[in-house]
């Protein structure tokens, strides 16, 4: 019997058994949440022949990433960096080698530090400070160098924590063939207190200029090096390995004395008010007031140098201060108080404070050459002096010793002449010694390392100080 047309659509449908043989989508209900898509237990349909289905990955195992099509060939791809693993931090923060972990059992909260103002958290931090000693060579350009520092601490019981073990890199740059050995510190943060195994090596940088550690190969590994002369700073011969950790006052930094700046500048201090006192009594003047202003004026000088600091690096630091700012405070409450009336007469008041003021300084003033602050310029000139301005030591100019030598001057001869002539008739000679000091100041200004904030700032100063300087030697001249 001949096909009707039902019978060729159902045909072309498939009879009865073919449709039962095909799959049949299932009807599930709809479920109440969304839920992630489910991956088959067993090997993929319809793969092409020759490759093999993707299986499913373990987890906290990442994929690997295929070859790149147009890698040549002979050349493997570069793994896979973890997503844990960064780029290097900034100076001064460590990068730990795992990521976080969860606090264990009786670890303070990490909210403590919040407790405490941020520049004593870091006083009192536990830190790192390995140092890197390298030789720049005799001859060629300024270069820079990066050393990346590595460590484990060796003191763990149990398993590590993330902040057992550290790597950081430290870029300098400036470095003058040619200035002796340089040394590169780090400060590593962020860890746990304890022994440390910390190496250090320099890492090569496409154009950059090649360099050893020092001191060099061949020489005698059981000698002592030392810095060129006048400093006397040791050199070890191997890098030390081991290291403890210790807070930011008791660390250790070639060239660097800790608490030299506070010793310093509380004996110039103590030396300037004796010295007042004794100026004053040789001329038969009352203490009580003139030494009260005097007290005051420091600690407007106190007010004034860290004002002036936190103002020059626009409220990003506020861990220094800047003589400057010291000598702008107490002059204004130096020549506030000879206005008003210090119970003496103004010039003589004058008098006994400016080489007081000028000759504390220079006392004062070579606490920064031992605390790292306010250094020169890298230089390979021989009147140069090794200094390290924490983070990079080698040759530098001389900047806060020139300051001292300039106020040592200027306040020895103002103090000659006040001997000489007596403070009734000394008054516009304090003036020009302030303003001599403050001039010469100016040109050893273009000898630190950091860069001027306000380009025109030392010219005004200079200016104001050669108006100060005229006008004190026509007082001298007229009176």
């Amino acid at each position: 019997m001949p096909p009707t047309k039902k019978n060729k659509k159902g045909n072309r449908r498939g009879n009865p058994a073919a449709r039962t043989a095909q799959p049949q989508a299932r009807r599930t209900s709809a479920p109440s949440a969304p839920s992630a898509p489910s991956v088959p237990a067993g090997p993929a349909q319809d793969v092409p022949p020759g490759l093999t289905s993707a299986k499913k990955t373990p987890p906290g195992l990442v994929p690997a990433t295929p070859p790149s099509p147009n890698l040549p060939a002979g050349l493997a791809p570069a793994p896979a960096r973890p997503a844990e693993a960064g780029p290097a931090r900034p100076r001064g923060t460590a990068q730990a080698e795992r990521p976080p972990a969860a606090a264990e059992p009786g670890e303070p909260p990490a909210s403590t530090a919040d407790d405490v103002p941020k520049w004593a958290a870091k006083a009192v931090e536990e830190l790192l400070t390995p140092t890197y000693w390298l030789d720049p060579g005799e001859a060629g350009e300024p270069f820079s160098a990066t050393i990346r520092f590595s460590g484990r601490r060796t003191d763990v019981t149990g398993k590590p924590q993330p902040r057992d073990s550290f790597w950081q890199e430290e870029t300098v740059d400036g470095i003058i063939p040619g200035s002796g050995p340089v040394a590169v510190t780090a400060e590593v943060r962020g860890i746990n207190p304890g022994q440390w195994t910390v190496t250090a090596r320099s890492v090569a940088r496409v154009g950059g200029r090649p360099y050893r550690s020092y001191p060099p190969p061949g020489h005698d590994p059981d000698g002592v090096y030392r810095v060129p002369s006048p400093r006397r700073v040791a050199i070890p011969a191997e890098p030390a390995a081991s290291i403890h950790t210790s807070s930011l006052l008791r660390s250790k930094v070639p060239g660097v004395v800790r608490f030299a700046y506070a010793t310093l500048v509380s004996l110039g201090v103590l030396v300037g008010l004796g010295l007042e006192a004794l100026l004053l009594s040789h001329g038969h003047y009352s203490l009580f007031r003139p030494m009260l202003f005097s007290v005051i004026a420091i600690v407007a000088g106190v007010i004034g140098g860290k004002g002036w600091y936190i103002a020059v690096h626009r409220g990003k630091k506020a861990d220094g201060w800047c003589i400057q700012g010291f000598v702008a405070g107490a002059a204004v409450v130096v020549a506030a108080a000879a206005l008003a009336g210090p119970g003496i007469p103004a010039g003589a008041y004058l008098a006994a404070a400016a080489p007081a003021l000028l000759i504390g300084m220079a006392i004062g003033r070579p606490g920064c050459f031992w605390a790292g602050c306010c250094t020169g310029r890298p230089m390979a000139a021989r009147w140069g002096i090794w200094s390290s301005d924490r983070r990079l030591g080698c040759r530098r100019a001389p900047a806060q010793l020139l300051e001292a030598l300039s106020a040592l001057i200027s306040g020895g001869a103002v103090l000659a002449v006040v001997l000489a002539d007596g403070l009734a008739r000394s008054g516009p000679v304090a003036v020009v010694g302030l303003a001599a000091y403050t001039l010469c100041r100016q040109f050893i200004l273009g000898l630190r390392a950091e860069p001027r904030v306000w380009r025109y700032g030392r010219r005004v100063t200079g200016t104001i100080a050669a108006l100060a300087l005229i006008a004190g030697i026509v007082l001298l001249i007229t009176g």
